[in-house]
C-alpha cells in the first residue's frame, strides 16, 4: 500500500506546502523561475542606479578639484590669486641698516631708492618706579679741570672726564665720548635748573652716578651733592637679601651657594667662612666671587645675615641653591622664610609688599587701593596680589600696560598707544598713595621726526606708510639710511608658473575622464552575482567597472573648451597676449590644451612691464546695466542676461574670463534661471544644499522607486508560484489518498 507525505512551512506568515507529493522540487523550481523574472528588469533597475551613483561620486570628484582651484586663484581673499592686482605688482624692500629702519611694500609702491634719516623715535607715556638722576644745586662749569665721575649703566662702570666741559653741550659731549653717544641725555630741569640725567635709549634701564675711585670727583660742582638723585633706580621699591635665622658657620667645608647679581650667576665657596668672623669671612668669599664693592654683608637687629648693593650699578640680588649636596644657604640662616631676591614677588599681596618695603600704603575709605587710570577707576583689595592687580588692569582696556621688570625693580605702567598727543593719566584716588608711592616718575610720550627723501615728517607711530612703502624705524641716527625698493619679478614669476602648473593638472583630470572608453563586458554586478565573489574579485570588478563613466560627457567637454578659449581670446584694450609673454598651448590636440611656459620670455615681460601682465589678468568689465551698475563685479555675474555675459567676456582679462567659466559650472548662486552651476544641477556637491538636489540624486530616487515597486511585484509573483505548487501538491495528495483507499478496498 503506497501512502503519501506532506511538508509545510510558514514564511512572512503564509503556510506553503512544499511536500514531496509530486516528487517535485518546488523551492528550486521557484527560485529558478524569480532569478528569471529578476533578469528582465530588477537586475537591470540595480545596476541603473549603481552607474548613476558611480558617475555622481565621479562628477562630485572633479567639482571639488574645480572648487579647490577656484578658492585658490580667484577668491580674492586668496594669497595666491590671480584676480588681485597686488598679486602681479609685487615688490621687495632691503635697508641698509636694519637697526635703523625696515620696510615692506604694497602694490602701489614704485622701484626706487628713499632715504631717510631718524631724529626721534616715537615713544609712549610712562608711569614707574623711581627717578631721574637729578642734581641738587646749580652746576659750576668755571673749573672742572682734572675732575671725573663715574656713570655706570645697567652694570658697567664709564669713566667720564670733565678736563673740556665748560657747559651743558660739552658735558652731553663728554658723557657721549664715555658711554657712547645716544645712550643717555643731560639736560636742565626747566624749573630748578639742576641737572638731570636720563636714558636716550630705551634698552638703557638703570642709571647710577658716583665718586672715582681715583683723582677728584667732579660730582659736586655738577651740582650732584647733599640731597641730589645719584640713582634712577627706585629706592622705595627695593628691599634687602636677607635671612631668618642665626647663620652656623661651624661647617661649611665644600659648601657654596649662588648669587646672581642683574642676571648673572656666581658661586660662592665657603670654605673660609668662619665662625669667629662671618661677615668679615663671607664678605671676602663674596667678593672673590664677584669683585669687591659690589654687596655688602651685615647683620640686621634680630643678629640675621643681611646683604645689600654697595655698587649703584648693582640692581638685581638673588641668592639661591648649588646643589642639595653641597648648599650652605641654610647654614647661613637663609632657609625658610628667608628673603631670598631684593626684588618683588608678584605673586604676594599689596600688604605684604607694602611691609616688605617697609613702606606705608594708604587706602580709600572702603579700605582699597584706589586708582583712576584714563578717567576710569579701579579698586583693589590689600590681599590682592600684585600680578593679579597689574593683570587686572592689563585685560581692562584701560590703554595702559602695567609690569614689573625685575633687573630694574621698578613698576611700570605705559601707555599702549605711542605719540606726543597719547596721554597717560592715572592718579590715586581717595586717600590711597600707590601711585605717588610706587608710579611716581612720569615721562611723556614722543612723536617720531623722520626726514624721507628730504621731507620732515612727525608721526605718532615708529611704523608709517609714504607712497605703498611702509617704513618701521627703530633707532635714532645723524646719518641717512637708505631704503631701496625693487620689484619681485620672481613672486609674479611664481605665481603665474604654479597656476598654469595646477591649470594643467585640472585639465588633464578633466580630460582623462571624458577620454576614458567604458567596457561593456564590465557593467555593475549585481546583488546576486556579488554573493557568489569574493571581496578581492569585487573589488577588481569593480576597478574596471567604474571605467569610462564620463566618457564623452557634453558638460565637462564645453567646460574645457570655453577655458581653451578664455586663453586664446585677446583682451580688449590690451597689446599683449598669454602667447607674446611666453605662455603657450600645445598644438597637440589630444592635450586639451595644455600650456607651456617660456621661462626666458615670461620673465623678460615681468620685469619689463608688470603693469601689462596684471591687466591682462585682472582687467574687468567696464560696460553698465540699465540701473548703472558695473557688469565686471563678481556679485553681479550671475545674474547678468546672456547679452551682458557676452559684453562682460569682451571687456574682460584671462582671470575674470576663467572666474566666469568656472562659476557657470559650480556656482551655488542661482542665475535668472533660477539655476546653480551646470555641475551642481547635475551631479550635486558635498556640503552643499545641491547634494540632495540635482539631477543625478532624481534619476536615482526614480530608479530606487521603480527597485521597491519591482521588489513587491517580485515578490507577489513568488507568492503566486508557491500558491500554484501548493495546490498542485493538495490535489496530488488527495488523489493519492484515495488511491490507497480504493486499493484497500479492492484488494479485500
Amino acid at each position: 500500500m503506497s501512502t503519501s507525505s506532506i511538508s509545510t512551512s510558514t514564511v512572512n506568515g503564509t503556510t506553503r506546502i512544499t511536500g514531496l507529493s509530486s516528487g517535485i522540487d518546488v523551492d528550486g523550481i521557484v527560485e529558478q523561475l524569480v532569478t528569471a523574472e529578476k533578469a528582465k528588469k530588477l537586475n537591470k533597475l540595480q545596476q541603473e542606479v549603481q552607474t548613476a551613483e558611480w558617475k555622481q561620486d565621479a562628477y562630485q570628484t572633479i567639482i571639488a578639484d574645480i572648487q579647490d582651484f577656484s578658492s585658490t586663484y580667484f577668491d580674492i581673499t586668496s594669497s595666491s590669486s590671480i584676480m588681485k592686482t597686488s598679486n602681479f605688482l609685487q615688490y621687495d624692500a632691503s635697508s641698509s641698516d636694519d637697526s635703523v629702519v625696515t620696510a615692506t611694500c604694497s602694490a602701489s609702491a614704485t622701484a626706487k631708492n628713499h632715504t631717510i634719516e631718524v631724529s626721534q623715535l616715537a615713544t609712549a607715556a610712562t608711569l614707574t618706579s623711581g627717578d631721574d638722576v637729578q642734581g641738587s644745586v646749580t652746576a659750576d662749569y668755571s673749573d672742572l679741570s682734572n675732575q671725573s665721575f663715574v656713570m655706570t649703566l645697567d652694570g658697567t662702570d664709564y669713566t667720564v672726564d670733565l678736563d673740556a666741559v665748560t657747559s651743558l653741550t660739552t658735558l652731553q659731549t663728554a658723557i657721549d665720548t664715555a658711554v657712547g653717544s645716544g645712550k643717555v641725555t643731560v639736560s636742565t630741569d626747566a624749573t630748578t635748573g639742576y641737572l638731570v640725567i636720563t636714558a636716550a635709549d630705551d634698552s638703557i634701564d638703570a642709571i647710577s652716578i658716583s665718586d672715582p675711585t681715583t683723582g677728584t670727583s667732579g660730582l659736586t660742582d655738577l651740582g650732584f651733592g647733599t640731597d641730589a638723585i645719584l640713582t634712577n633706580q627706585p629706592t622705595s621699591i627695593s628691599k634687602n637679601v636677607q635671612g631668618s635665622a642665626a647663620a652656623d658657620c661651624s661647617d661649611l667645608s665644600d659648601k657654596s651657594f649662588v648669587i646672581t647679581l642683574d642676571g648673572t650667576d656666581y658661586t660662592v665657596e665657603l670654605d673660609d667662612v668662619t665662625s669667629a668672623d662671618t661677615i668679615t669671612t663671607l664678605q671676602a668669599a663674596i667678593d672673590d666671587a664677584v669683585g669687591s664693592g659690589k654687596v655688602t654683608v651685615s647683620t640686621n637687629t634680630d643678629g640675621y645675615l643681611e646683604i645689600t648693593a654697595a655698587d649703584d650699578g648693582v640692581q638685581a640680588i638673588t641668592l639661591s641653591a648649588t646643589s642639595t649636596s653641597d648648599d650652605g644657604l641654610t647654614d647661613l640662616g637663609f632657609g625658610t622664610d628667608a628673603i631670598l631676591s631684593n626684588r618683588l614677588d608678584t605673586s604676594d599681596t599689596l600688604a605684604t609688599i607694602a611691609e616688605q618695603l617697609n613702606s606705608t600704603l594708604t587706602y580709600n575709605s572702603a579700605g582699597k587701593i584706589e586708582l583712576t587710570i584714563n578717567g576710569t577707576t579701579k579698586t583693589f583689595a590689600t590681599t590682592v596680589t600684585l600680578a593679579s592687580m597689574m593683570s587686572e588692569i592689563n585685560k581692562a582696556d584701560l590703554g595702559v600696560t602695567m609690569s614689573y621688570n625685575e633687573i630694574t625693580g621698578a613698576l611700570e605702567m605705559t601707555a599702549d598707544d605711542t605719540g606726543a598727543g597719547n596721554t597717560l593719566v592715572v592718579a590715586d584716588g581717595g586717600t590711597s598713595n600707590f601711585v605717588s608711592l610706587l608710579l611716581g616718575k612720569s615721562t611723556e610720550g614722543k612723536d617720531a621726526k623722520v626726514t624721507i627723501d628730504g621731507q620732515a615728517l612727525t608721526r605718532s607711530s615708529n611704523t608709517m606708510t609714504i607712497d605703498g612703502v611702509t617704513y618701521t624705524v627703530n633707532q635714532e641716527t645723524t646719518e641717512e639710511a637708505t631704503v631701496s625698493v625693487t620689484q619681485d619679478t620672481d613672486g609674479v614669476y611664481d605665481l603665474i608658473s604654479k597656476f598654469v602648473e595646477d591649470y594643467n593638472t585640472l585639465i588633464d583630470t578633466i580630460s582623462t575622464a571624458i577620454d576614458e572608453n567604458a567596457d561593456s563586458d564590465y557593467p555593475p554586478l549585481t546583488d546576486d552575482q556579488k554573493a557568489d565573489m569574493t571581496d578581492e574579485e569585487i573589488e577588481a570588478w569593480e576597478i574596471k567597472a567604474k571605467v569610462g563613466l564620463l566618457e564623452s560627457d557634453s558638460t565637462l567637454e564645453t567646460l574645457l573648451s570655453d577655458l581653451r578659449t578664455s586663453l586664446i581670446d585677446s583682451v580688449s584694450g590690451q597689446t599683449i597676449s598669454l602667447a607674446s609673454i611666453g605662455i603657450t598651448s600645445s598644438d597637440d590636440y589630444g592635450e586639451d590644451g595644455k600650456l607651456y611656459i617660456d621661462e626666458d620670455t615670461l620673465t623678460e615681460a615681468i620685469a619689463s612691464d608688470p603693469e601689462a601682465i596684471m591687466e591682462l589678468f585682472t582687467q574687468q568689465a567696464t560696460s553698465t546695466t540699465s540701473s548703472g551698475a558695473s557688469i565686471g563685479t563678481t556679485a553681479i555675474l550671475r545674474s547678468l542676461s546672456s547679452s551682458q555675459l557676452s559684453t562682460r567676456y569682451k571687456e574682460e582679462g584671462i582671470a575674470y574670463r576663467f572666474y566666469d567659466t568656472l562659476q557657470k559650472n559650480i556656482s551655488t548662486i542661482r542665475d535668472n534661471a533660477g539655476n546653480k552651476g551646470t555641475l551642481l544641477e547635475k551631479a550635486g556637491a558635498e556640503n552643499e544644499a545641491s547634494e540632495d538636489d540635482n539631477t543625478l540624486t532624481t534619476l536615482i530616487d526614480k530608479y530606487t522607486e521603480a527597485m521597491d515597486e519591482e521588489e513587491d511585484r517580485l515578490d507577489e509573483f513568488e507568492e503566486n508560484l508557491y500558491d500554484k505548487y501548493t495546490t498542485l501538491e493538495t490535489y496530488i495528495s488527495t488523489m493519492n489518498s484515495q488511491l490507497s483507499s480504493i486499493t484497500s478496498l479492492t484488494s479485500s
